[in-house]
C-alpha cells in the first residue's frame, strides 16, 4: 500500500470521529440545557454556548479544516447575515446619526449612559445594552454552528441515533414533571427557588418554557416511531410470523419505548397546563398528520395515521383527565389570551419608534423601563411574542436578513422533504412538526428565548436538514 493510500485512509477514518465528537457534544448540550433550569442563568447558558460551538466546529470541520460545502453556501450566508446586523447595532455612530434611526433613542441613551449624557463620550451603538446584545450574538453563533455542524456531519444512522437520545430526554423531562406536579412547593427538584416569580414545571422555571420543549419533542419522537416502523415493514415479510419475529427484536423495542415517550410527554403537556403548549402540539400534528396522509398511496395507510393519532389523543386525553383540560381552557384569562393583548400593545407602541434599527438584540427588557407599565406592578423583560419583540429589537435592519434566512432554511427543508423516502422521510416530517409547534406557540410565547428550548430547536433544523440516504452525496443543503 502507498503512502498516499495510508493517508486518505486516515483522513477518512478521522472524519467519523470528528462527526461522533460534534454528536456526543450535542447530546450533552441538550441535556444540560433542558435539565438546567433550561440554562436561564449565567452559570448554565454559557457552558450551553460552548458546548454549541464545540459541537458545531467538530461538525463542520474537514479535511482542509473548518468550511462549509460549497452547497451550503446560501445558508451560511443568510445565516451570517443575520449576526452582521446585529453586530451593527454594537458599531459606534455619532449623536447626529443615532437621532435620525429613532429621536427616542437619545432619550433613552442618556438615561442609561451617565458618560453619553454627560458628553464625556459623543458615540454609542445602536443597542441600547451592548452587553446584552452581544450575550445574544455569542448564543446565536453557537446555535448556529451546531444547526450547520449537525446537518454537515449526520447520516441516516446517527440522526436515528439522536432521536433515540431525544426520547429518553423526554421521558426524563415527563417523569420529573409530572412527578413534581403533586409534591411542588414552587420549587424545582425540591431545593430550588426560581429566582423570579412564575410557575415552575418540571425543570423548568415555567411550564410554558416546558411545554415549549415538549411540543418540539413530541412531534419529533413521534417520526422516530414511524421512522422504525417504517424500517421494519421494509425488511420484513408482511406474514404474521415474521411481524411476531420482529416484535423481539431491538429496532421494534425501540419504537415500543418511542410510542411510550410520546404518551408520557403528552400527559406531562396537559398536566402542565400550558394553553400555549397544547393548542400548538394540536396544530402541528394536524399539519403533519396531513402531509403523512396525502404521502401514502393506499386507503389502509392513510387510515393508520387517522386512527393513530386519533388513538395517541384518546389516550392523553383520557389519562390526563378531561376535567383538567376543560378547566383549564374555561378559564377567565382565556378570551383576552392570558392578558397578552394589552401587552402586544404596549410592544407595537416601543415598535413604532424603534421600527428602522430596533432597539438593539436582546435589549427589550431594557427599553420597557421608559414606558409605561402594562401590567400593573411588574416589569415586562419579554413581549410574549417572540415575532414582535425580534421586529422591536431589530427593525427592519435585523427583521430583512431573518426573513431571508427563513425562507432560504424553509425552501431547503422543503426540497429535501420532498426527496426523502422510507424512515428518513418521517424523521424530516416530525423534526418539521415540531418546527411548526413551536413556531405556532411563538405568537403567545417566548419559548425559543430559553437557551435550553434554543438548542433542541437547532437540532430540529439540522434533522430537517440533514443528508439521508435518499439524497445524493453531492447535494448537502443544496
Amino acid at each position: 500500500m502507498t503512502t498516499l493510500s495510508v493517508v486518505a485512509l486516515r483522513e477518512r477514518a478521522r472524519l467519523p470521529q470528528r462527526a461522533h465528537v460534534a454528536q456526543w457534544l450535542s447530546y450533552a448540550g441538550l441535556a444540560w440545557g433542558a435539565f438546567a433550569f433550561g440554562a436561564v442563568y449565567p452559570w448554565a447558558y454559557w457552558p450551553l454556548a460552548l458546548l454549541c460551538l464545540a459541537s458545531g466546529i467538530a461538525g463542520l470541520y474537514g479535511r482542509d479544516g473548518l468550511q462549509l460545502p460549497a452547497e451550503g453556501g446560501w445558508l451560511g450566508v443568510s445565516l451570517a447575515a443575520v449576526a452582521a446586523a446585529a453586530l451593527l447595532q454594537l458599531v459606534p455612530l455619532s449623536v447626529g446619526v443615532l437621532g435620525a434611526s429613532s429621536p427616542r433613542r437619545l432619550e433613552l441613551l442618556n438615561q442609561l449612559d451617565v458618560r453619553f449624557a454627560l458628553g464625556l463620550v459623543n458615540v454609542h451603538g445602536l443597542s441600547l445594552d451592548p452587553a446584552a446584545t452581544i450575550r445574544a450574538v455569542i448564543l446565536y453563533v453557537g446555535l448556529g454552528l451546531l444547526m450547520l455542524g449537525l446537518a454537515r456531519c449526520l447520516s441516516e444512522r446517527s440522526a436515528l441515533r439522536l432521536l433515540w437520545v431525544i426520547t429518553w430526554l423526554g421521558i426524563a423531562l415527563a417523569v420529573t414533571g409530572i412527578v413534581q406536579r403533586p409534591l411542588s412547593t414552587g420549587s424545582i427538584y425540591g431545593f430550588w427557588k426560581p429566582l423570579a416569580s412564575g410557575h415552575p414545571f418540571g425543570p423548568f422555571v415555567n411550564k410554558n418554557h416546558f411545554a415549549g420543549w415538549i411540543v418540539m419533542a413530541l412531534p419529533l419522537v413521534l417520526g422516530y416511531f414511524c421512522a422504525l416502523v417504517s424500517r421494519g415493514t421494509q425488511t420484513v415479510r408482511p406474514t404474521l410470523r415474521d411481524w411476531v419475529i420482529w416484535l423481539s427484536s431491538r429496532e421494534a423495542n425501540q419504537a415500543v419505548l418511542a410510542a411510550f415517550a410520546v404518551m408520557l410527554m403528552g400527559v406531562a403537556l396537559v398536566l402542565s397546563l400550558s394553553r400555549s403548549g397544547m393548542l400548538s402540539l394540536v396544530v402541528a400534528l394536524l399539519l403533519g398528520g396531513s402531509a403523512a396522509i396525502r404521502r401514502q398511496q393506499g386507503a389502509l395507510g392513510r387510515s393508520a395515521i387517522v386512527g393513530g393519532l386519533a388513538l395517541l389523543s384518546v389516550i392523553i386525553v383520557v389519562w390526563s383527565g378531561t376535567e383538567t383540560i376543560a378547566a383549564r381552557f374555561g378559564a377567565a384569562d382565556t378570551v383576552d389570551l392570558g392578558s397578552r393583548l394589552p401587552i402586544w400593545r404596549g410592544g407595537v407602541r416601543i415598535l413604532q419608534d424603534f421600527w428602522l434599527t430596533g432597539s438593539g438584540l436582546n435589549t427589550y427588557g431594557v427599553a420597557t423601563l421608559f414606558y409605561p407599565a402594562i401590567v400593573t406592578g411588574s416589569h415586562l423583560a419579554e413581549a410574549h411574542n417572540d415575532y414582535l419583540q425580534l421586529a422591536v429589537e431589530g427593525g427592519l435592519l435585523l427583521g430583512i436578513p431573518i426573513l431571508v434566512a427563513i425562507v432560504t432554511f424553509a425552501l431547503m427543508v422543503r426540497r429535501r422533504l420532498m426527496a426523502s423516502e422510507g424512515s428518513a422521510y418521517w424523521i424530516r416530517l416530525g423534526a418539521v412538526a415540531g418546527l411548526v409547534a413551536v413556531a405556532v406557540q411563538s405568537v403567545v410565547e417566548f419559548s425559543l428565548q430559553i437557551p435550553g428550548n434554543a438548542v433542541l430547536f437547532a437540532a430540529l433544523c439540522a434533522l430537517a436538514l440533514h443528508r439521508d440516504s435518499s439524497i445524493p452525496p453531492g447535494s448537502f443543503l443544496k
